[in-house]
């Protein structure tokens, strides 16, 4: 037994020289005069702790805003020394399954125009109804002052509202509105629910919206045929627009916004090459509930710069969409970073970094330091995490979290 002891001891000791000559060798790789960064990403909390901060809008002067989703609250965030603020606290949200404070927008030229934008289900119990409402908040200095009704009594259910609200780069407002689970109006022209809706920043309409003439049409529609949207996002070189959509049991979609188009809810879904609807980009089955999305502006990862980056709540992966040249399909697929929880709202931040909530928290997506220990999984790296299993009696545990590998189908929880 004691030679079996010595023997043991001698071979911890072998692991442990092993491990620390693996260390130098990392160090003189990463450290060495031309080594090159690392081109590697990792999820880095903000702000931990928080309820339901379901959507971020950046203001040009730097201040972050973010949206609680039942307390109706919109905070300014703070930082290390400074706590976060209460920006305005709208009153009566409706809280009952999908409802709540559902989107946030801060004008493009704020605090000039000082105007932030809100989309809400309002829970009108005086008059005994529900609905859904946009508002714009009057802001003077830090504060919100009053608020403006833009858009009001759209319809609303305990399911399918939407509410996702982004200025575009043409300077308009757009608005997500789902068919407030009423799918016939999603192919009703007359009415706002199973819509795109774009208007300008006064609430007034766009003369050159689609359907501004029609008789019967609702002037502020873009586009039509949706079902339950939860995310938009434009190309920065074409300005195409993106959304994303949840299916059914099937079909999420993501899909291409062409002025007008009808995207076939509920009378096809998914990839259904039935015209004169309009098919997606791209459709999940199983479903993974498609959130906000965002094209990414960040250098790191090279590889990753000029894709469209789409949240998923259920299997919380930053989807990274590489699309052809002319925006109208997909050349693969892969994933970018994984949340520890549902993906909420997924922005492009003014640092030039990839911000994201959850039902809990707000991240970053931050390069990885040259000095900081990459993955573990290849070479030296991998090799370590097996020595330090050996030594220590578990795995090796960082929480980095990188570009990942193809997509294959995920499933529904």
């Amino acid at each position: 037994m004691e030679t079996k002891g010595r023997l043991a001891l001698v071979a911890a000791l072998v692991a442990i020289l092993v491990a620390l000559a693996g260390l130098a060798v990392l160090w003189w790789s990463v450290s060495r005069p031309g080594a090159p960064g690392n081109d590697q990403v990792q999820l880095a909390p903000v702000r931990t702790g928080l309820p339901w901060p379901i959507a971020l809008a950046f203001s040009p002067d730097g201040r972050v805003f973010f949206a609680e989703r039942f307390s109706g609250r919109i905070q300014v965030l703070g930082n290390t020394t400074i706590l976060d603020s209460t920006f305005f606290a709208i009153p009566e949200i409706a809280s009952s399954g999908e409802q709540g404070l559902l989107g946030l927008a801060v004008d493009p030229n704020f605090p000039n125009r000082p105007y932030v934008y809100v989309y809400y289900t309002r829970d009108d119990a005086a008059n005994g109804t529900v609905y859904n409402r946009i508002v714009r908040i009057r802001s003077s200095g830090s504060i919100g002052i009053g608020m403006d009704v833009l858009r009001d009594r759209i319809a609303a259910s305990t399911i399918h509202n939407s509410g996702v609200i982004e200025f575009g780069p043409d300077g308009k407002l757009y608005a997500l509105v789902g068919d407030a689970a009423n799918s016939a109006s999603a192919q009703d022209l007359s009415g706002p629910n199973g819509k795109v809706l774009r208007i300008n920043p006064d609430g007034t309409v766009p003369s050159d919206n689609p359907f501004v003439g029609r008789p019967g049409a609702d002037a502020d529609v873009y586009t039509f045929g949706h079902r339950n949207m939860f995310g938009i996002a434009w190309s920065p070189g074409t300005h195409a627009g993106y959304v994303s959509e949840n299916g059914p049991q099937d079909s999420d979609e993501i899909n291409l916004l062409i002025p007008g188009g009808n995207y076939g809810w509920p009378n096809v879904r998914g990839i259904a090459r039935t015209p004169p609807y309009l098919d997606p980009i791209i459709a999940y089955t199983p479903v993974i509930v498609p959130t906000n999305a965002a094209f990414y502006t960040a250098t790191i990862p090279a590889a990753s710069r000029g894709h469209l980056i789409v949240g998923s709540f259920n299997d919380h992966r930053l989807h990274e969409i590489a699309l052809t040249a002319d925006g109208t399909g997909v050349i693969r697929e892969t994933f970018l970073a994984t949340a520890p929880d549902g993906i909420l709202d997924v922005e492009m931040g003014l640092d030039g970094m990839l911000w994201l909530t959850t039902p809990s928290g707000i991240y970053r997506l931050a390069p990885v330091p040259v000095n900081s220990t990459p993955m573990a999984g290849s070479g030296i790296i991998g090799w370590m995490g097996l020595v330090s299993t050996v030594v220590a009696g578990h795995p090796w545990r960082r929480p980095l979290l990188s570009r990942g590998s193809e997509r294959t189908p995920p499933r529904k929880p």
